[in-house]
């Protein structure tokens, strides 16, 4: 199965956690559903459901910044300003892993072309980006790593590891409560948790040798000499 890899970045973003109302808080790094999101918008299809993978790497160390924004109502006519305080991510950086029988293919098209249909974004309408193609990989295949230490670069389902290979320079966070998978019709189903490292720097663990104990279904993929995390 062929796969690809291609980099957004930008000044600002913004992934909300659904979780918070007054206060609009982001996740640290942009959600797997936001990325595929972000490929619906590439190739012009609505409402984008799909069972093709992505991994995500952060290019960037992470960095957010709470900011007061005077937010206008949405109905014509009773527009009113609305203080509310944003936090949003700087400097947000990602390359995303992509691969599945769907719409690799066209992705690929698409991305060769430097052409989107919609107008692309890292999760609000004021924080632009251009996705550029990284690399194409014509074979992805999915190694048994077997309760063996391995290392990756992009973000990992705590449901993976059996055990976190610490190392000196590294600096761990957790990030839970994503959304899982995209249902369609602004529906969603499960939430997944990630084990990052702040700088993007990568992160050695030993793998569970019989998968996840999650209903979730995440691979460990072999992109090249790289190893990625797929959701």
């Amino acid at each position: 199965m062929k796969g690809l890899a291609f980099d957004v970045l930008g000044t600002v973003g913004h992934f909300r956690r659904p979780d918070t109302t007054a206060t609009q808080l982001t996740y640290p790094f942009i959600t797997p559903t936001a990325a595929k999101g972000l490929v619906g918008a590439i190739l012009g299809i609505e409402d984008f459901v799909t069972t093709d993978r992505v991994g995500i790497e952060l290019l960037r160390p992470v960095r957010t910044v709470a900011q007061q924004m005077s937010m206008l109502g949405k109905d014509p006519g009773s527009t009113f300003n609305r203080p509310t305080t944003i936090e949003l991510l700087v400097n947000p950086g990602y390359r995303i892993y992509y691969t599945g029988e769907e719409y690799t293919e066209q992705l690929l098209d698409f991305l060769t072309g430097e052409r989107a249909v919609y107008t692309t974004y890292l999760g609000t309408a004021y924080a632009l980006t251009k996705p550029i193609l990284y690399k194409v990989y014509p074979e992805v295949s999915y190694p048994v790593a077997e309760g063996k230490e391995i290392e990756m670069r992009t973000v990992v389902p705590t449901a993976l590891i059996r055990e976190i290979v610490l190392k000196a320079d590294r600096y761990y966070c957790r990030a839970g409560g994503y959304l899982y998978e995209y249902k369609g019709q602004r529906t969603f189903e499960k939430s997944v948790d990630f084990l990052y490292e702040k700088d993007g720097k990568p992160i050695a663990f030993i793998p569970k040798s019989d998968g996840p104990d999650s209903p979730l279904d995440l691979r460990v993929a072999q992109f090249g000499e790289d190893l990625v995390c797929l959701v």
